[in-house]
């Protein structure tokens, strides 16, 4: 009775010795291997449009994540940028760098983005962003211009404008055919209401590289802030010449202009290939002002489809019930029409 009571105790003790006996005699690598998989470390980088330091430190959060995928987490985020993270399972995949995360700094805009070992991922500018082209000219800018320049780049994302427009000033005093940083100036100045000032800042910039898209698309908003529709399709024919498919306010500027001068043809087509380049839905307007464009010539398949598309990206909208209110109408148009 007394070994019997025993017996179970002396059987666990048994299996507990002959698993640790086993896993004496699995090699060291493995013990590495099954590490290397739960805990590896990559490292990426990320950078400002504009070649410009890190104001502050982004905060970076996990997205995507799932119990048994994508499980991966932010070790560290240093000051130049540079991200330490760590792939913790990834039992589907094999040897996996890739970490989705949301990327969130002041000044600039919300980044979803899947993180890999070595890649650098850029992050853009609330409003108008510089794309991947770089002004060559004002590369060549010397480095006190170039100081200057950072400190007034910093400011902006801070809307300090007052600030910025005095570094930016700066700049440009240094280095005169500085495009990127008069294009800076213009939006300091035009948040302050010194529009004239902006116009010329713009003018400016365009003379110093008329190949540094962002100047046509601040120069053409403004034109049409002011009603000067002839000016703004000045702008913007100038800038559609460039081919600037990473820009498609350019093209939604060109409609607005081509809009007021009864030009509707060329509205509608450029409203059209605005709606189709708008990847980052920055200009949900695009969608309604084509729909209207398709409902005045009688396309009403079309304007309802741009009309629900409008909705979809802008459900909040002030004129929301009244849109509402115009799909409801094509609606019951196409249904009298069967």
């Amino acid at each position: 009775m007394l070994l019997g009571s025993h017996a179970p105790v002396g059987r666990i003790r048994l299996v507990l010795f002959l698993l640790l006996l086993s896993l004496s005699l699995i090699p060291q690598r493995s013990f590495a291997f099954f590490q290397r998989r739960l805990g590896q470390q990559y490292s990426a980088k990320i950078a400002l449009e504009g070649d410009i330091p890190l104001p502050n430190t982004p905060l970076i959060t996990i997205s995507g994540q799932t119990l048994l995928q994508s499980l991966c987490r932010v070790d560290q985020v240093f000051g130049n940028g540079t991200v330490v993270y760590e792939v913790r399972f990834r039992p589907d995949y094999g040897d996996n760098d890739s970490c989705e995360v949301t990327i969130q700094l002041s000044g600039y805009r919300r980044t979803q983005v899947t993180l890999h070992d070595k890649a650098v991922i850029v992050l853009k500018r609330m409003g108008d962003h510089e794309g991947s082209s770089v002004s060559a000219i004002s590369i060549q800018a010397p480095k006190e211009a170039r100081k200057a320049f950072e400190k007034g780049a910093a400011e902006l994302s801070k809307q300090k404008w007052a600030a910025a427009q005095k570094d930016l000033e700066n700049a440009v005093s240094i280095y005169p055919a500085y495009a990127q940083a008069w294009a800076d100036l213009a939006e300091a100045l035009t948040q302050q209401g010194k529009e004239q000032d902006a116009r010329e800042a713009l003018d400016h910039a365009v003379k110093a590289d008329p190949r540094y898209l962002k100047s046509y698309v601040k120069l053409a908003r403004l034109d049409l802030s002011q009603s000067r529709y002839e000016d703004a399709l000045t702008v913007t024919s100038a800038a559609l010449k460039l081919n600037p498919v990473e820009f498609p306010a350019i093209y939604f500027y060109d409609a607005i202009a081509n809009v007021n001068l009864k030009r509707f043809d060329d509205a509608e087509k450029s409203a059209r290939r605005a709606t189709e380049l708008d990847v980052d839905h920055e200009f949900p307007r695009a969608e309604h002002l084509l729909a209207a464009l398709l409902a005045g010539k009688g396309d009403n398949k079309g304007a309802l489809e741009h009309y629900e598309k409008y909705l979809q990206l802008s459900p909040d909208a002030n004129d929301a019930p009244a849109v509402k209110a115009k799909i409801q109408a094509l609606q019951n148009t196409a249904t009298s029409q069967k």
